[in-house]
């Protein structure tokens, strides 16, 4: 996938040589992802990043979830910016190419008693969850998304944030005919309508929706 398909190529290049880079724990596990890792294009891009860490330094979330580990950069985003006291349960299914970077680098930078590592299928891991969510990043199966959302929101906190990435899908939802296109526009349409949630769509990168529950 080309990073910046929405916005224009020099626009995109600007935004990024005038926007902070990631921390340097961060581009060391991208750096090992793709010297190592195949299917590196999935890690998320810097402004996503950098969205997802803006809003839980706002929010101060203390119960967060990360659905789709692959090499942890968004649990360790996550790690980063949260206070000691904060949990982080990050989800993805058995037997994943990522699951052993991830570990590295979570233990690495001594989050290992932050984070938390749920592996096996997402809809299993999710009935384990508290029911005092405040932060939610869903990256994973885009087919799944809107299952994984109903199962989550009724154990997210009023007032909580669940961003879902990748939800313009390569610009193939304004005529989607891919299962995970026609899957992401059924999901957005349904955000748009749903009564219990706000909701931003933004087109950075491939699209976050950043919904909040009222």
């Amino acid at each position: 996938m080309q990073q910046n398909e929405l916005t224009d190529p020099k626009i995109w290049q600007y935004a990024l040589d005038h926007t902070k880079d990631n921390s340097p724990r961060l581009i060391a596990l991208k750096e090992e992802t793709y010297a190592s890792v195949s299917g590196a294009q999935m890690l998320s891009e810097t402004l996503v990043v950098k969205v997802l860490q803006f809003f839980i330094r706002l929010q101060k979330p203390k119960r967060c979830v990360d659905v789709g580990t692959y090499t942890g950069l968004s649990a360790l985003a996550m790690a980063e910016v949260t206070d000691s006291d904060t949990v982080i349960y990050t989800l993805d299914k058995k037997n994943q190419v990522g699951h052993k970077l991830a570990k590295k680098h979570i233990e690495k930078n001594g989050f290992e008693d932050k984070v938390k590592f749920l592996i096996g299928e997402a809809k299993e891991s999710i009935s384990l969850l508290p029911d005092d969510l405040d932060f939610i990043f869903i990256d994973a199966d885009k087919k799944q998304t809107t299952v994984y959302f109903d199962l989550l929101l009724p154990k997210l906190q009023t007032g909580g944030v669940i961003i879902v990435d990748d939800v313009l899908w390569r610009k193939e939802v304004l005529n989607p005919e891919d299962k995970r296109a026609k899957a992401l526009d059924v999901f957005n349409k349904y955000i748009a309508s749903h009564p219990e949630v706000d909701n931003m769509l933004l087109p950075i990168r491939h699209g976050l929706n950043i919904i909040y529950k009222k």
